[in-house]
């Protein structure tokens, strides 16, 4: 089923909701962390906008809190406003009409992981137009959560805080994601100093 927008929301290409949709969408995966299938499976109800966050049911069931910050909540309000309050999918999937895909109850659909990447191909495609040289990477969903987490960690947020906000079971695999060169490395090492035997002596 579908339901139709106000012809005033979608009178051309660029105004129809698939374009707030489609940027909320993006921004959300570079600034939130959430895996593909995290992201299609949110409802309205996991948006909370008072605290720019998103209620999530990652594997193994395992439900965590991911936040977003004030641009991408920007985006989801916007999109939130075309899309309107009816309960179902956050971002469901619309017809290139600019119909919004619905169940049989009318409650908007979740869209597939795979319609996540032809968002993303659509866009890096329109992108490639200003820069013909995005055509030579690589993109894809996971690549939003890799850079989340390397620019977490180059920002100097600890592993387990990182952990925790991508929903990794173990620091091991957050690890993984560790962009920083070595030379950053070195310098965090040459922080350390050993404790002043001097002082341990005048304590005894």
């Amino acid at each position: 089923m579908a339901c139709s927008w106000p012809r005033a929301t979608t009178p051309t290409t660029w105004e129809r909701p698939a374009t707030p949709a489609d940027s909320a969408i993006l921004a959300t995966l570079y600034t939130s962390g959430l895996r593909r299938e995290e992201l299609v499976t949110r409802t309205l109800a996991d948006w909370n906008p008072d605290e720019q966050s998103l209620r999530v049911l990652g594997r193994g069931n395992k439900e965590r809190v991911a936040y977003v910050p004030a641009d991408t909540a920007r985006l989801i309000k916007d999109w939130v406003g075309v899309r309107g309050r009816t309960p179902g999918a956050l971002f469901p999937p619309i017809r290139k009409g600019g119909q919004i895909r619905t169940t049989p109850d009318g409650r908007p659909a979740h869209m597939t992981g795979q319609a996540v990447r032809k968002i993303l191909i659509k866009r890096i495609g329109q992108a490639s137009k200003l820069d013909p040289a995005i055509l030579d990477r690589r993109v894809a969903p996971h690549d939003f959560r890799r850079t989340f987490i390397g620019e977490l960690l180059d920002a100097g947020v600890d592993l387990a805080t990182a952990q925790a906000l991508v929903g990794h079971s173990s620091p091991a695999t957050t690890a993984r994601y560790d962009r920083r060169p070595e030379k950053t490395r070195r310098a965090a090492v040459q922080r350390l100093r050993l404790p002043d035997p001097a002082r341990g002596r005048q304590s005894s």
